[in-house]
């Protein structure tokens, strides 16, 4: 029987970790996401086509802050402590309650790679997730060849499943995709020892 979710669904959560907030997304982050957006290193295996204006970032915040009223999920802006710069988004979406599941998303600016900062991150929604939404599955999606994000995932408890055959449209062809689940009872394990 799936788990009931356990916080206050009418405010956002925020989270800290040792070096990072996450916090909500605003409008007035909309310059700094863009810059990271539009980065042709960021861009590079995510599945979607590359913004060209400023319109475009302002509504894809709009989506993702509209996750957490919908009751579909949770997008973090990910921000340096003390400093509070945007360095990338971490969250939830895809959040199907009566499956206790939900998908992972994530990005970086490449600045901050390899400083095990989506890892930090990556924990804190994890435990956010199995503790207060009361998820037994978290899948993730990644492009094939995307070799960082596989080890951040596997480094993170994942397992790859398999390959999704041209399961995504971007950038004008289909693209294939990994997929990756961490479930409640490895989590749980992995916490243990």
């Amino acid at each position: 029987m799936p788990q009931e979710s356990s916080f206050e669904t009418s405010s956002f959560p925020e989270i800290a970790t040792l070096r990072l907030a996450l916090r909500e997304i605003r409008q007035e982050d909309a310059p700094r996401l863009h810059e990271i957006w539009t980065d042709p290193e960021v861009l590079r295996y995510l599945v979607l086509d590359p913004f060209t204006t400023l319109d475009q970032t302002l509504e894809m915040i709009s989506i993702l802050k509209n996750l957490h009223p919908l009751g579909g999920g949770f997008r973090w802006a990910l921000t340096l402590v003390p400093e509070e710069r945007i360095i990338g988004t971490c969250g939830f979406h895809n959040w199907k309650k009566e499956h206790s599941r939900a998908e992972l998303g994530y990005e970086l600016e490449p600045l901050n790679w390899g400083r095990g900062l989506m890892s930090e991150a990556i924990r804190a929604a994890l435990d956010f997730g199995f503790e207060r939404m009361g998820l037994n599955r978290i899948e993730a999606f990644v492009t094939t060849g995307n070799v960082r994000s596989l080890g951040l995932l596997e480094r993170n408890g994942f397992s790859m499943e398999g390959t999704l055959r041209q399961y995504e449209w971007a950038r004008g062809s289909f693209q294939d995709q990994w997929v990756f689940s961490l479930l409640r009872r490895d989590w749980e394990n992995r916490r243990i020892v």
